[in-house]
């Protein structure tokens, strides 16, 4: 009976991160609801020895709790009120989603599912925004482009992904098949760098196909990448007058114009955040101010330096670590990464490693125009599916 209560509780705990895969782009209830459920079911379904042993021999998984550790850490020493602490704490508690995912996952089946899953609902995500640009699904205009479900931020940085996982399944596949997703790939860059008016997943989608050719052919790629790249500016200088505008060739404009108690640009607001977060970091180099103060000591600045913008994210993760969680929360943050980075190495399958790699480059990139850790959506995308690649860590069949 007790055999057969967890082989169903840990097969549906499967099932569930698989789910909440396949929600990554989707409205944000389904992904709040797969993953509670995730979290429920790996309470109660056991095997907690094997489970622990799983994660704390992944170095990975010990880099991404030692990261919240520090959040931990920091909300006891925040000058934000108790609330806001917890409240950025709990934002930060995806990061758990890498090591429970890792104590779990032992299947290279499940993983592909999991990954299958976040294609399929990108691939319907792609479709929908085309059918919005053809108007046959309705489309309300806020100048952001035709994104799907969540803000042009998230949809670039996900179809840049899925992008990515869409051209190794070109690679990998041969006769029709590889015709399909050839052309999915291309739709997808159109999606990114020409519907969808998101800066951030413009430039990803550009990193990660010179990394995908340097991954796949070496060096001898580059050259040819550069010449694709000299093609597709000028094709996107001249693009008809029906076609929108990429906004990505507006950023040099609006640095310029923009002003910092008169007419605000996007690209400046970020820039201005930039320069006021670093003011910050100054004051407090070595421990930050504590997790959930950047509200509190933005806010004090802006009222002691007439700055009309408040602002309760500064739109970079590493500059917001470090404001929070000092210089040693930075290298917390930096050696998270290349430690997954080096673990990527040293998983069951090579092609996972350079999917993996490929989700690093996206999340890193990303990180520099937005905090994507802080956020939900990109946060959660990065740390289930960071988790399931990190799932296949070699040592795993050796432990259990």
């Amino acid at each position: 009976m007790k055999a057969n209560y967890l082989e169903v509780t840990q097969n549906i705990n499967l099932w569930l991160i698989i789910f909440a895969c396949f929600s990554i782009a989707l409205p944000t209830a389904l992904m709040s609801i797969s993953t509670v459920a995730f979290i429920v079911f790996w309470v109660i379904s056991g095997d907690y020895k094997i489970k622990f042993t799983r994660i704390v021999h992944n170095p990975a998984a010990l880099m991404a709790l030692a990261l919240f550790g520090f959040y931990i850490i920091g909300v006891f020493y925040s000058s934000a009120e108790w609330h806001e602490r917890l409240m950025y704490l709990g934002k930060y508690q995806k990061l758990l989603f890498i090591p429970l995912i890792i104590g779990v996952m032992k299947t290279d089946e499940m993983r592909g599912y999991a990954l299958n899953a976040f294609l399929l609902s990108m691939i319907f995500v792609l479709l929908v925004s085309y059918l919005k640009w053809f108007g046959w699904v309705f489309h309300k205009d806020i100048g952001e482009g035709y994104f799907v479900f969540k803000g042009r931020i998230a949809h670039g940085i996900f179809m840049s992904f899925a992008l990515y996982l869409m051209m190794h399944k070109a690679l990998k596949s041969i006769g029709i098949l590889r015709v399909v997703w050839i052309i999915l790939s291309l739709l997808a860059v159109f999606n990114v760098m020409v519907l969808v008016n998101g800066r951030t997943g413009q430039i990803i989608v550009v990193a990660l196909m010179i990394w995908f050719a340097f991954e796949i052919w070496g060096l001898k790629s580059i050259k040819y990448w550069l010449g694709i790249l000299l093609v597709g500016f000028i094709v996107v200088q001249t693009l008809p007058d029906f076609l929108p505008h990429p906004r990505l060739l507006d950023t040099q404009k609006e640095l310029a114009e923009h002003q910092s108690n008169g007419f605000q640009t996007a690209a400046g607001q970020r820039m201005e955040m930039y320069k006021n977060t670093l003011s910050l970091i100054k004051q407090h180099p070595i421990l930050g101010g504590g997790t959930g103060s950047i509200v509190n000591e933005y806010a004090q600045l802006a009222k002691s330096n007439n700055l009309t913008m408040h602002v309760t994210n500064p739109h970079n993760q590493f500059l917001l670590t470090t404001q929070e969680l000092g210089g040693i929360g930075l290298i917390a943050l930096v050696l998270m990464w290349l430690v997954t980075w080096k673990t990527s190495y040293h998983l069951s399958s090579i092609d996972g490693g350079i999917l993996l790699r490929g989700l690093i480059l996206t999340m890193v990139i990303g990180s520099i125009f937005n905090s994507l850790l802080l956020d939900a959506g990109e946060g959660k995308f990065y740390c289930l599916l960071a988790g399931v690649f990190l799932s296949a860590y070699k040592l795993d069949k050796v432990l259990v």
